[in-house]
This record gives C-alpha cells, structure tokens and sequence, in this order.
C-alpha cells in the first residue's frame, strides 16, 4: 500500500487537490457567499498596503495637479495685473483729460468776455525763491506777449508780464511785493493800490482811516491803470485793521486766483491790440551800419579799387 501510495504520490495528490477544487466549487454554487478562508487572510494583510499606496498615488497626482494649477493661475494673474495696470493709465489719463477740459472751457470763456485780445499759456515753473515770487509761461515774443502785459486766470488777476523771451515770459505775482495795482472795494467804491507782501497774500494801500472796508468785502480792478479790465476779481479783505497811528487802515486781502495751483493763464493784449508776430532778426550778412545813400546822405563818388583803375586805364 505504502509503496503504491509512493509510486503514484503525484497523480493522487492531483486527485486530491482536484476533488478538494471541485468540492469547493460545489459547495460555493449552492452558497450566496464565497468560501475563500485564504482570501480573508490575503486581504486582512494586503489592506494597509493598499490603502498606503492608494494614499501617495492620490498626494502625487493632488501635488501634480496643483502645479499645474498653480502655474497658470500665476500666468493668469500677471495677464489680469497688467490689464488692471492699463485701465487705472487709462483712467487717470482720462481724468486728466477732463479736468484739463473743463479748466480750458473756464479760460475760454472768460477769453470771450474779456474787451481785449488775449493769448493762452500754461505754466512751466514756479520761482521757488523766498524773496521774488513768478511763474514762466510758454510763450514769449513770438506769440506777441510783452513787457506790462496783464495775466489773469477765471479766478481772477495772476499778475503782470515783468520778461520775455521769444518762446517763454515771466509773471511777476500779484502777491510780489514788487506789483501794484489800482483796485475797488466793490460795496463801497474804495479805491486804493493792491501790493504784495510774499507769504502774507497781499495788502490794500492808500485807503483812509474813514473809509468803509470790512472783513469779506471783494476788490476788484478799477480799470484806472488802464492795465486790467474793470471789474476783474483780484481778492478778498481778510483782516481791518486801525490801531496803528496815520491816515490809512491796514487791510490785508487774500488774492481770489492761487498762483500756487495755476496751470493755464491768459495774457491779454491793451486796447484790443491785435496779435503781432515780432520782425525777424537780420541775418549776419546784413548785420551792420547803413550805407550813406540809404539815409539820404551824398557826396563825390568814393575812388576806385585798386584793381578796377588799372583796368581801365589799360
């Protein structure tokens, strides 16, 4: 028996196994669950593996996606930064626009009520010293501005053209202790002469003790210096005072236009004068004294030239 099970141990270990298979197929087709004890066991201790590789495969792939994510959120946050950069350009080039727009209205009409002609000009710097007090416009001679010409802006008197050149002129301010001007308390008729005092505005000169001038009153140009239009705003009384002893008040005035914030003025021209370019200047060539005969001078004919006489001698 021994030696027979020996001699056939393969094919009856298939046997086995065979009858073993088929009779855990029968029994699991007659059961609703698998009986599969080795299978529990397998899955008992591959499940923490499972779910540990299940784990860095997904903070992997989350860790990639994110990346990818992440860059093309940073693309698209420069593409929306530079757009937002551009609109507020755009928006404050277009504020700028507008406020430009409406200061010019401003000086065009005022331009229209003015008696005279009148040339426009912005400011191009302000004198920063303590002691004289201008602003430099761009034009100059070749727009026809002169020496003693009024500058005003729509709040009011700027001040008077003290220099030019041919393409820029200078302001000399209202508030220049230098400047004076013939002007009117408005409520009363009070006539004095406005000057500067730097930092302090301006004060009103020549007016009596007597006179009615009281805290807000309005000056204005009287038009007897036959420099500014009559009427044209130049300040308003800011303090009276009458302590002191003499035969004029003390008056301080606030000038109406700020010379410190201006960019725009206008240049009026006396009695309508028309705007008039300046004579070209002549050229090196033609630069010297005039000849005798053009001044209507005459006398014997000038000898000629040492090489004009012997030819014609010849």
């Amino acid at each position: 028996m021994l030696e027979f099970v020996r001699r056939n141990r393969v094919l009856l270990s298939s046997g086995f196994f065979l009858l073993c298979s088929l009779g855990l197929l029968s029994a699991n087709a007659r059961q609703p669950g698998r009986i599969d004890p080795l299978g529990h066991v397998f899955l008992e201790l591959m499940a923490p593996f499972q779910r540990f590789t299940a784990g860095i495969g997904g903070m992997a792939q989350g860790l990639f996606d994110r990346y990818v994510l992440l860059v093309g959120t940073q693309a698209e946050n420069e593409r929306l930064k530079a757009r937002i950069r551009e609109l507020e350009r755009r928006g404050t080039h277009q504020s700028e626009m507008e406020l430009m727009n409406r200061r010019l209205k401003r000086l065009l009409a005022l331009g229209r009520e003015l008696p005279t002609k009148a040339v426009a000009a912005s400011v191009t710097a302000r004198d920063a010293s303590v002691w004289f007090q201008s602003l430099t416009l761009n034009k100059g001679e070749v727009d026809g501005i002169q020496v003693g010409m009024p500058v005003i802006a729509p709040e009011g008197v700027v001040g008077l053209i003290s220099g030019t050149s041919m393409h820029a002129s200078r302001v000399l301010l209202l508030t220049d202790p230098n400047s004076g001007i013939d002007v009117l308390v408005q409520r009363t008729r009070v006539r004095g002469i406005l000057s500067g005092q730097l930092e302090r505005g301006t004060v009103l000169k020549y007016v009596k003790r007597s006179d009615d001038v009281e805290i807000g009153d309005r000056i204005v140009a009287s038009g007897l210096d036959g420099v500014f239009p009559k009427g044209l705003p130049v300040g308003r009384v800011t303090s009276v005072s009458k302590k002191d002893r003499g035969l004029f008040l003390y008056a301080e005035v606030a000038p109406a236009a700020d010379a410190s914030r201006l960019e725009e003025v206008l240049v009026a021209f006396p009695s309508g004068e028309e705007l008039r370019k300046p004579a070209l200047l002549p050229s090196a060539a033609e630069f010297g004294p005039p000849g005798p005969s053009e001044i209507g001078l005459y006398g014997p004919p000038a000898p000629p030239a040492r090489g004009e006489g012997r030819s014609a001698g010849r």
